[in-house]
């Protein structure tokens, strides 16, 4: 404004001049020269306020984040997944974070435990007509906990059929195979109300794989939103597993072990490489994660919403357990009847010490299948023995290079993938005096020292001080399964 009233008075002082006199050339150059050196001054002033509103304005330009999938291929910013959810004035987010969704559940089977435990196991089932592991996986678990790690859990079933005389049916299905476990608080079954779930319609079809899976993935969503809030508050971890998987034997044990080791924060460790199985959560989290995944069921897939849980609660870095503790076993999507075959090939069924190597050789009658031979699996063996048509005279037989004294024997049969070749009735003895017997090894004697229970057999001898030349397995009955022997170990008591 005052640049305008300066050269406004410039220009009547110089019609004036004029009126009263002749211009002179030296006179006209003056003005110029002041008209220009005003003009630059208002030029400059202009680019000075131009560049301050610039300055201003940086922050709406820069690049939100984006997330991608494994493949690159898609990305997600976060005004994406935020800001286009309609937005209530009146929801307080603390209170509502920290609260439990406004979710009814029934109990079709047991009740919660009265005490807090170590862990809470959650899964979410689906029934799927051309094949059904549901069953499977929870005998995988159960069947490969000790007395003592069964007590440290709590096994959560959430059946999220839409039909709730499909979910009894099942319900009364794991009754009659795990009743003990039901009556003794381990082992829950629960559903919700169907009318309990948001629309899955209308989705967000950018962000998802296919279109033919996004409304059960979608569900899927809700499915663990809706048992995350059930067993928030049940123990001190939680971890999630799928319902057509298998376990590693003691994998309760073996996480017990790795969290107490850790010094350094973390949100999630994976004890699986696959999808949703074998995540773990401390329980101060599974509210905020349950609404995390309601909050955004229907725009993001649920493995880029874990993902993203522990990037927001500061851990950057996905956390591995090596070997994995648990194997996908199922074919058949849970989305529509394809068939697949995921496998995680960390996998590995034991985990735990394997014992002292002493020098032996191994001998059995059973017909051997395929390449399975009792070399395989003879201490230091890394492999397993795999043999069929057991009957009441099958033996394996190992024979020491030179005489030992056990201290600790375990001899584990089955494994996770093939759970039902066990050895179901035999006992494991003790020989000495090595002798040649139809061109193989065994001893003179042998005398009984334990059963095999669930198809393993352990035993602890402190106080046994003499030498053995021999270990035997006998199966006292014929079976149809096949025999799978899949770890040996010995230790041997120094002198």
């Amino acid at each position: 404004q005052s640049i305008k009233s300066c050269c406004f008075s410039l220009f009547q002082d110089s019609e004036r001049k004029a009126a009263m006199k002749p211009r002179s050339m030296s006179h006209c150059w003056g003005n110029l020269s002041r008209l220009s050196f005003l003009l630059l001054l208002f030029s400059l002033l202009l680019v000075f306020i131009w560049k301050q509103s610039k300055e201003k304005c940086k922050c709406t330009e820069l690049e939100e984040p984006a997330f991608k999938d494994q493949d690159g291929k898609k990305s997600i910013s976060l005004g994406d997944i935020i800001w286009e959810k309609p937005q209530n004035p009146n929801l307080s987010v603390m209170e509502s974070a920290n609260s439990p969704l406004p979710i009814q559940y029934t109990y079709l089977l047991g009740s919660p435990p009265t005490k807090k435990r170590f862990l809470t196991i959650g899964i979410s089932s689906v029934y799927k007509a051309k094949e059904q592991n549901l069953l499977k996986t929870i005998e995988s678990i159960l069947s490969h906990s000790s007395l003592e790690e069964l007590q440290m859990i709590t096994l959560v079933i959430y059946l999220a059929n839409n039909s709730s005389q499909l979910n009894e049916r099942s319900a009364k299905e794991i009754k009659a195979k795990f009743g003990e476990h039901v009556n003794v608080g381990t082992l829950l079954v629960i559903q919700s109300s169907l009318s309990s779930y948001p629309p899955l319609s209308r989705l967000k079809t950018d962000y998802w794989n296919n279109r033919r899976g996004m409304r059960y993935r979608a569900k899927q969503n809700v499915d663990y939103a809706y048992l995350v809030n059930f067993c928030a508050d049940l123990s001190q971890y939680y971890l999630m597993l799928e319902d057509d998987i298998v376990c590693a034997t003691n994998f309760i044990t073996i996480i017990q072990n790795y969290i107490k080791d850790r010094t350094t924060y973390w949100t999630t460790i994976s004890f699986s490489r696959l999808g949703y199985i074998g995540k773990l959560y401390h329980n101060s989290d599974l509210i905020k994660l349950a609404r995390f995944l309601f909050m955004f069921y229907d725009t993001v897939p649920a493995d880029w919403l874990l993902d993203f849980f522990h990037k927001a609660k500061g851990q950057e870095n996905a956390i591995f357990f090596r070997p994995s503790l648990f194997q996908h076993i199922g074919r058949i999507s849970s989305f529509h009847s394809m068939e697949m075959q995921l496998q995680d090939s960390e996998f590995e069924e034991e985990t735990g010490p394997s014992g002292d190597f002493p020098a032996s050789s191994c001998y059995t009658n059973i017909p051997i299948f395929s390449d399975y031979v009792p070399s395989n699996v003879c201490p230091p063996g890394k492999g397993v023995f795999w043999g069929k048509n057991v009957t009441a005279e099958s033996f394996f037989t190992i024979v020491f290079a030179h005489p030992i004294v056990p201290q600790k024997i375990q001899i584990y049969t089955g494994s996770a993938e093939f759970n039902r070749d066990f050895l179901y009735y035999g006992y494991v003895e003790r020989g000495v005096f090595k002798i040649h017997l139809h061109g193989s090894q065994t001893c003179l004697t042998f005398q009984r020292i334990g059963d095999f229970e669930n198809g393993r057999f352990e035993m602890e001898g402190r106080n046994n001080d003499d030498d053995i030349d021999c270990l035997r397995i006998r199966a006292t009955a014929p079976q149809k399964q096949w025999l799978r022997i899949r770890k040996i170990n010995i230790w041997v008591k120094k002198n």
